[in-house]
């Protein structure tokens, strides 16, 4: 057992068997079965939200999802001696999903559509449940300011440790010789309802209902594709990931405004009951990066794992992005694509509007954005030739696209 992660172990009830490493954790062999601990580096408001929400998907029967574990102090996290935080979670016995085994990604396909509709059932539970869960919080929070002053304790630390400031504090124990009670809640109320119309703006960012948006993310990602094709243009001395960029331009961002064109006829136009239909019926409990390394493949069961991304919206951008890293790893196999939009219709049917609004998704040109922004993000004097490569890559892969995009438009658009 690892010394240094010793003293954070001991903040937990578990009885540990054996430890090992994982891809940046430590997978725990426990007496109540498997937990994975991860350093934490994300946002705590986010961790808490992931904790109701899972707790909602438990409440409805749904097991196999990387569960938060409180510490013996009801926490969220712990830190070690160097004050680094670490989450623990539940974890599974099995593989990440091969995107080269077909019977992996259909069972990969099924847990996503369970997924679905468990969050299809909790997605409208969950703003009452995060509410509740912050009020519940905060007025612990003034519980215990209310016994640290009873005790004794410094206003300058009582100030710190509950970011309050120390003149608010000192103007709601004045107060409270008036009135006994209300007057400390009052001020730290005030703090609150400034804390919850910040968490509304950010909630609204993060997890809000921001996927029929996805014509101006269409539109800000062609925006990006332009920026960086005036920029090379003014790159004297170039090399060959921005010479072979700049002759291959025109056609993906040909492409990029053909979808906003399609995109527009279904968002605007004069199919907006198309547009409503398919965010109806596919509204929920988003995971928001569900991929091959995010569902782990048992001998009897699909676990899914690595919520830090999940979002309130169109279920299907989570089929889609999966659906698109397998076409990636098999040639553009439409047959595949197929099965697993089968596989997926059996518990969540897909109309037509759903495959039209899924071949807009597909034919946009995704990757080559992905590159071009990483590319203008990084260091241009030390440019990786993994750049170059990538690039290649996309551009083979084109010819294998649009095959796959013509059959696709033959089969369920013509």
């Amino acid at each position: 057992m690892s010394e240094k992660l010793a003293e954070v172990y001991e903040q937990y009830d578990m009885e540990i068997l054996s430890t090992k490493k994982g891809r940046g954790a430590t997978i725990l062999s426990t007496t109540d079965g498997l937990r994975i601990l991860e350093p934490f580096r994300g946002s705590m408001t986010r961790l808490e939200q992931e904790y109701v929400l899972k707790q909602l998907f438990l409440k409805e029967g749904c097991f196999n999802l990387d569960y938060l574990i409180l510490n013996k102090e009801g926490m969220l996290f712990t830190c070690d001696k160097y004050r680094q935080p670490f989450v623990l979670k539940k974890h599974f016995e099995g593989n990440e999903c091969d995107m080269h085994n077909p019977s992996d990604i259909v069972r990969a396909i099924e847990a996503l559509a369970r997924f679905h509709i468990y969050g299809k059932k909790v997605v409208q539970d969950f703003q009452t449940a995060w509410l509740q869960s912050r009020q519940e919080k905060e007025q612990k929070r003034i519980e215990e300011i209310r016994r640290a002053i009873a005790d004794g304790e410094e206003l300058e630390r009582i100030a710190y440790v509950y970011e309050i400031s120390q003149n608010a504090l000192e103007e709601a124990l004045k107060e409270e010789k008036v009135k006994e009670g209300e007057p400390l809640e009052d001020k730290i109320n005030e703090r609150k309802e400034a804390q919850e119309e910040a968490f509304e703006i950010n909630q609204s960012e993060n997890i809000g209902d921001t996927d029929m948006d996805i014509e101006n993310i269409f539109i800000r990602h062609n925006r990006e594709i332009k920026k960086i094709q005036r920029f090379m243009n003014k790159v004297k001395r170039k090399n060959a990931f921005e010479n072979l960029f700049l002759q291959v331009f025109s056609d993906y961002y040909r492409q990029g405004t053909e979808c906003v064109e399609m995109l527009d006829k279904i968002l605007q136009g004069e199919n907006e009951k198309t547009a409503h239909n398919i965010f109806k019926n596919h509204y929920g409990i988003c995971h928001g990066t569900y991929n091959q390394h995010n569902v782990i493949i048992g001998k009897e069961e699909e676990a899914i794992v690595h919520f830090e991304r999940f979002s309130k919206g169109n279920q299907l951008n989570d089929l889609y992005q999966f659906a698109r890293k397998a076409m990636e790893k098999n040639h553009f196999d439409f047959e595949l694509l197929e099965r697993i939009f089968q596989t997926y219709g059996k518990k969540i049917e897909l109309s037509g509007e759903d495959y039209q609004y899924m071949y807009i998704l597909f034919s946009y040109p995704e990757k080559f954005w992905k590159i071009a922004n990483s590319y203008y993000n990084t260091n241009k004097a030390f440019l990786s030739p993994k750049y170059l490569e990538k690039l290649e890559t996309v551009i083979l892969q084109e010819k294998e696209k649009r095959e796959m995009l013509s059959e696709y438009f033959t089969f369920h658009l013509r």
